[in-house]
């Protein structure tokens, strides 16, 4: 959660859960507490080269998310990390006609719920309870959870996109176990379908795992990263144990 007003004096927080944001509002006399959730279709940095130039570079160095109910040029979310529990929201408005450019800047501090105001608690346990406990701290792993492996630092095995059930049928898998990387599609489990990981190479906050198609992965979480290409954009997708995935998909 995190708020543009300071913690203790914060009158809406900006959320941010992996699979999607949005906004928490206390109302008033008479209304009720609202959110406003949006939900996270792909991210990723702005649009490059061409007819894009003289536009993208408003956004350099900032993340963007595209939501179903706006995909256009650069989604509705521009964000960009600043210090450890700090980031800046970018809004930019390209005046029609006049060529001008409106650029608004806002700084936030990541916050514990703990810390928020009476008002704002109460609130978001009426319109967004998923978020009470929330803790700017990194959760501990639970017993018998694999740890997060290096390279990548995050925990090996099974990942699917965070809309899908682990045990689904019809989604492609992406494996990991600190030494190879690949998908699994509707076949049975194939090593030779496998990237080395040691062929992965940094670029920025992320990687590059598969040089051919410019497939790149970026970390989240221990359990949470998102993957994908120049072609088809990219996917949040989370961690799921052996146990629930298909039975097909687990190495042999």
């Amino acid at each position: 959660m995190d708020v543009s007003e300071g913690c203790a004096r914060a009158s809406a927080i900006f959320f941010y859960d992996g699979a999607s944001f949005g906004q928490v509002f206390p109302g008033g006399p008479g209304y009720k507490a609202t959110a406003r959730v949006n939900t996270i279709q792909r991210s990723g940095p702005p649009p490059s080269g061409g007819q894009n130039a003289a536009t993208s570079k408003y956004y350099l160095g900032y993340t963007l998310a595209w939501t179903q109910e706006d995909s256009g040029l650069y989604g509705s979310l521009a964000v960009k990390a600043t210090a450890p529990g700090k980031f800046t929201m970018r809004s930019v408005d390209f005046r029609n006609g006049t060529g001008g450019v409106d650029i608004s800047d806002t700084p936030y501090l990541k916050c514990d719920f703990a810390q928020l105001p009476a008002t704002m608690q109460g609130a978001i346990r009426a319109a967004r309870p998923q978020l009470v406990g929330v803790s700017s701290a990194a959760p501990a792993a639970a017993p018998g959870l694999p740890p997060p492996m290096a390279p990548f630092n995050i925990r090996p095995g099974h990942y699917l996109p965070v809309a899908a059930t682990c045990g689904s049928s019809q989604e492609l898998i992406l494996y990991y176990d600190g030494k190879r990387i690949g998908w699994i599609d509707m076949q049975a489990f194939n090593p030779n379908k496998m990237n080395a990981v040691a062929g992965a190479k940094r670029r920025g906050a992320g990687w590059i795992t598969d040089a051919a198609t410019g497939e790149a992965l970026r970390v989240m979480g221990p359990d949470r990263i998102a993957i994908g290409d120049p072609e088809f954009g990219e996917e949040i997708m989370r961690w799921c144990p052996a146990t629930e995935v298909r039975a097909s998909a687990r190495p042999r």
